[in-house]
């Protein structure tokens, strides 16, 4: 006897200490709360067993009697959660057959008469009961074992074959003692061990668990838990790619980014971002590709897992910056436009002409008028600067309202107004001048004084010149314009420039 309790005491111990174990390194992965599940219901299993009293037939007594004998047959059923954690495979039909059918077995027993003063009531003489009552308990177990197997075949990594190799011997060594000890000794031989050999069979089962705890850090639980977490859970897209572009791993945001809910391990990463590069180590490296017939800009970082075997695998950051870059673009191209506008008139400036065409010659084709206000310092003189403003934003609206939209105009500086045609003849060019001319002296400024009316003088050119050849030329037609009486427009002719061979122009003027 004395032996039996230091046998006991020495199981005990070594399973309050994993159970202990598992308890503060507890957290919400699946596995870990599965396994102390069952740890606790073996404990209280084996605490029970001690200390119910067969003799005792109190009310008290037969409650604990009662919730011994469940612990006992939620064994197998919590063994059989674990390994379904274990082989991470999700609680399927399988799993609440074999539930349903062990919890019908419990109660189809109660039918016969329990001797209260041997509370083991599977040891019971019947033939074809008996072995009935063993099969139940013994299916969870069974099939779990069946699970370790065909995961067993699927591993890849050594560690995790060892640990399931650990595992699985001792659940079915211990099954197969308990079978024996507490089935088949009992009901064909007739011998009553008082669960010294059930035990043992704990023994074993629990030593294959330390083992794997220790040499193959089966419940390093927290650390790959929160792994996982931080994988699937990261704020940028993240995928683990192997040697082939083959995706190994990825998180939910990197399938969000990539527009596929059902990416996954075994997909090539290049069907969705065709420049990706295994060899290549990115570093905010962007790429712009057409997803959805819109255009998407991903910045991509990679780099290897394992600078020992750079070959092996890299992990790929992903995220999608293209309403940013778009959100930049936007406000690049408004600052351009704000810095190329004349603030009073709402046209282009002078900058925006010379960026456009700086020194080198024009498209072919191109027609440029060149207004300069009448008299524009008088009216500065008389009724201020203030109102010379309202004069040239008046002109501006006048020009953009006579224009096309796609007009380039231009306040070339003071009261200087240049017109851009493209692909225009040059006679068309000229009534579109006139129609300018027109349209400015019939404009009216009643806030500024009643009656006041401005005109423009407009001088033409079209040819095939650098911009400043033809500001030159435009210039002069322009105050061609003016020696001829002003409000009118005047055409360039070069062929007269070229005959005479002085910068002085022919002019032919427009009525």
């Amino acid at each position: 006897m004395m032996l039996q309790n230091l046998g006991f005491a020495l199981i005990f111990g070594i399973m309050m200490f994993i159970w202990t174990f598992v308890f503060l390194n507890r957290s919400h992965d699946q596995l870990n709360q599965a396994f102390l599940s069952f740890l606790s219901i073996l404990l209280l299993w084996m605490v029970l067993s001690v200390s119910v009293d067969n003799a005792d037939v109190s009310f008290i007594a037969l409650a604990l009697k009662t919730v011994y004998w469940l612990s006992m047959l939620c064994i197998s059923l919590f063994c059989m959660l674990f390994v379904y954690r274990l082989v991470a495979r999700p609680l399927d039909r399988w799993f609440h057959l074999l539930v349903a059918v062990n919890m019908l077995m419990i109660g189809v027993r109660y039918l016969y008469p329990i001797d209260y003063a041997d509370p083991t009531f599977w040891r019971l003489s019947d033939p074809v009961i008996a072995p009935l009552m063993s099969l139940t308990f013994c299916l969870p177990v069974f099939y779990s074992l069946v699970l370790m197997i065909r995961r067993y075949r699927s591993l890849q990594e050594p560690r995790k074959k060892a640990q399931f190799r650990t595992i699985f011997w001792g659940i079915a060594f211990a099954c197969l003692t308990s079978v024996g000890s507490e089935y088949l000794i009992p009901t064909v031989f007739h011998l009553n061990l008082h669960l010294r050999v059930m035990f043992v069979a704990v023994l074993i089962f629990v030593i294959a668990v330390f083992l794997s705890i220790m040499k193959y850090r089966l419940l390093n639980i927290q650390s790959e838990y929160l792994f996982r977490k931080l994988f699937l859970n990261a704020c940028d897209g993240t995928v683990i790619i192997g040697r082939n572009a083959c995706i190994i791993s990825i998180n939910h945001i990197a399938r969000e980014i990539l527009q596929n809910n059902q990416l996954d391990a075994g997909d090539r990463i290049t069907d969705y971002i065709p420049g990706y590069q295994f060899d290549a180590n990115y570093r905010q490296q962007e790429q712009s590709m057409m997803r959805g017939g819109r255009e998407q800009i991903l910045s991509l970082t990679q780099y290897p897992i394992d600078t020992d075997d750079r070959g092996f695998a890299k992990l790929l950051t992903i995220t999608d910056v293209t309403e940013s870059r778009r959100d930049q673009r936007q406000e690049l191209e408004e600052w351009m436009e704000s810095s190329y506008l004349d603030p009073l008139t709402g046209l282009f400036n002078k900058r925006y002409l010379h960026e456009r065409f700086g020194n080198k010659e024009c498209p072919q084709g191109l027609t440029l008028l060149f207004l300069d206000v009448d008299d524009f310092r008088q009216i500065n003189e008389q009724y201020g600067h203030m109102a010379g403003d309202q004069v040239l934003r008046r002109i501006g609206q006048c020009m953009r309202g006579v224009l096309r939209s796609d007009t380039t105009t231009v306040r070339f500086g003071g009261d200087e107004f240049i017109v851009f045609l493209e692909g225009t003849p040059s006679d068309t060019a000229c009534l579109i001048g006139e129609r300018l001319r027109s349209a400015v002296e019939s404009l009216t400024f009643p806030s500024v004084a009643d009656g006041l009316r401005c005109t423009v003088s407009i001088g033409m050119i079209a040819g095939n010149a650098t911009l400043d050849g033809l500001l030159q030329m435009a210039d002069q037609a322009m105050y061609q314009s003016k020696r001829e009486g002003k409000n009118r427009v005047t055409r360039f002719a070069p062929e007269t420039e070229a005959a005479i061979g002085v910068p002085q122009p022919s002019l032919d003027k427009l009525p």
